[in-house]
């Protein structure tokens, strides 16, 4: 294993961090004529997952939702690993292999 990652549950371990699978959505704003108002909804787009200090977080905000996570990168704090369908079951992913840079863990400690 290069010396530059690590697997991404011994980071959580290591520096107190969470490893979980959220549901990223994206905000959509819809017209409403008859009440001559803007309504937002936010529809889910993908499952993702994060390395996060957060215990709570469930759902993540997603600009670019057809924009593929095959790099680790840091959103809002926290570390986004990798994504998958929303077809997949979340009790199905394995979370197990999954390598981190260790400077982005640095970053959000």
């Amino acid at each position: 294993m290069n010396k530059e990652y690590m697997n991404a549950m011994e980071a959580a371990k290591k520096y107190n961090l969470i490893l979980k699978v959220v549901t990223s959505v994206k905000s959509f704003d819809s017209y409403n004529s008859f009440f001559n108002i803007y309504d937002e909804t936010e529809e889910p787009c993908r499952r993702i997952v994060v390395l996060t200090k957060n215990k709570e977080l469930e759902e993540v905000y997603d600009e670019n939702p057809t924009e593929k996570v095959d790099e680790c990168k840091i959103i809002d704090g926290n570390i986004w690993i990798k994504d998958y369908s929303l077809l997949v079951n979340p009790n199905k992913i394995d979370l197990t292999d999954l390598l981190i840079n260790k400077k982005l863990v640095e970053e959000i400690i």
